[in-house]
């Protein structure tokens, strides 16, 4: 429905076309399955604590991100905080895509913001749905079927692009994938977040 919702050329319908790719996009990296593990403990030669403690930093800047979005969307605008986060992001995966586990910590650092890149396309959904006429009861559906898609989908390609890019000497494919997945969704997001109701701006 998210694809389908509205008039066939209805302007609606475009735009929720937009921020699902969008979505899609922002969520795909979040489905690596256990190659980001596998790859610290097998290329970086981390311990099981220090891979405990990589992803213990990860779930806190995500935590963080989150509670400074809400501030900087009210200072910059919906459409402002979805580019600086989801460029932040870019900034992480490019420092893992180095493959150099201080490059990678550092670029982590600086692009805190980049877990909250998901914010941006998800309230337009929700705003644009109503518009549109979708319950929201139907549209968490559809979020939750995108979400179900990419978690079966994600796994798979990522172990794939790991095991295929091991054997050339690039066991980074996954970290490039996701540089070019993020550059995508920077070049998206203006235009799917273009509609009215994206600039909630500095209420």
């Amino acid at each position: 429905r998210l694809l389908t919702a509205g008039e066939p050329k209805s302007a609606g319908r475009r735009t929720m076309r937009l921020l699902a790719a969008l979505a899609a996009l922002t969520l795909f990296p979040l489905f690596m399955g256990d190659v980001l593990q596998v790859f610290a403990v097998s290329q970086w030669a981390l311990t099981n604590a220090q891979v405990s403690s990589l992803f213990s930093f990860i779930a806190v800047s995500g935590v963080v991100s989150n509670l400074v979005g809400g501030a900087l969307i009210r200072t910059v605008g919906l459409r402002g905080f979805t580019a600086l986060a989801t460029a932040s992001t870019l900034l992480l995966w490019v420092g893992f895509s180095s493959a150099r586990l201080k490059v990678a910590l550092a670029c982590a650092a600086v692009g805190f913001l980049g877990p909250a890149r998901t914010l941006g396309a998800t309230t337009m959904m929700t705003s644009e749905g109503a518009k549109l006429g979708i319950p929201q009861g139907q549209l968490s559906g559809d979020r939750a079927n995108l979400v179900a898609w990419l978690k079966v989908v994600g796994p798979l390609v990522y172990g794939a692009l790991y095991v295929r890019g091991a054997s050339v000497g690039l066991s980074q494919a996954p970290f490039v994938l996701n540089v070019a997945l993020t550059a995508a969704a920077l070049a998206l997001g203006p235009f799917a977040l273009a509609g009215g109701s994206a600039d909630q701006e500095k209420r």
